[in-house]
């Protein structure tokens, strides 16, 4: 057990000095934890997004049922919260693109959770497109893996828009990598926004802020505890061509993430 522990003490240490020099230089879209390679399954061109296999259709039912039932619990567990603030935003919106900062491992559990009653499907690196069980469990449940391959990479743009067509939310990380715990705004890559614009669909901005604990649960947890907020949607704009409107739809999400955590930091 010591072992354990002390190698898991080491790989923290190690992540947050990789948060320290990435932040320092300016790369903070850089991954900053170890990747398991070889338990990735590497998404060819002829990887499958959307199963029409009956007995995978049932059981994309059962994975997300069971994500959806341990959300809550999970965001609990991992962030000592479960509380979304301005889930109204999503009201009348059928088809979006969601965006959300990286920070836990368990961040899509708290979006899953504030789109409750949309079906949501989640952009991931490849290599969280896992081998046995848990790779099974998770695109089940909706993950659709990125890949270095462009004929996957032209299957997956060509699958989002499929989903989003059928009224459907598809959620990407902006800010790429995930930096554990990391409480600031990061600079956004294009992707998401591209995907928004392209489908003519607004992108629903979400964020995970960190306060100090209060109350009771000053008692029992040391860490900050996380709450989701849901800000308001930002549509493509007419007068402006594709790629004014990927740019003013990422800089406009970044400035109302950067107000939010102004206002509301500890």
């Amino acid at each position: 057990m010591k072992d354990i522990a002390g190698a898991s003490k080491k790989v923290k240490e190690l992540v947050r000095e990789n948060i320290r020099l990435a932040e320092e230089e300016g790369r903070f879209n850089d991954d900053v934890q170890p990747v398991d390679w070889e338990g990735m399954q590497k998404v060819t061109a002829d990887f499958v997004y959307l199963p029409k296999n009956p007995v995978k259709v049932v059981w994309s039912w059962i994975a997300r049922g069971f994500a959806f039932a341990i959300a809550k619990p999970l965001c609990y567990f991992g962030l000592g919260s479960a509380k979304i603030i301005g889930r109204k935003n999503l009201k009348g919106i059928k088809s979006a693109v969601i965006t959300c900062n990286h920070v836990h491992i368990f961040d899509t559990f708290f979006v899953r959770a504030a789109a409750a009653g949309h079906k949501l499907y989640i952009t991931v690196a490849e290599f969280n497109n896992m081998k046995g069980p848990l790779g099974v469990l998770l695109r089940g449940a909706g993950c659709i893996p990125f890949s270095d391959n462009f004929g996957a990479m032209k299957n997956l743009s060509k699958t989002v828009s499929t989903l989003l067509k059928k009224k459907r939310f598809v959620l990407f990380y902006p800010e790429k990598a995930m930096w554990p715990r990391y409480e600031k705004p990061r600079p956004f890559i294009e992707g998401a926004f591209h995907a928004a614009v392209t489908n003519n669909v607004p992108v629903v901005p979400t964020f995970i802020m960190f306060n100090n604990p209060t109350g009771v649960k000053k008692i029992f947890r040391r860490k900050k505890i996380g709450v989701l907020h849901v800000l308001p949607p930002v549509y493509p704009r007419e007068d402006l061509s594709k790629k004014e409107n990927i740019e003013y739809m990422k800089n406009k999400v970044y400035e109302m993430l950067c107000k939010l955590y102004e206002v509301n930091k500890d």
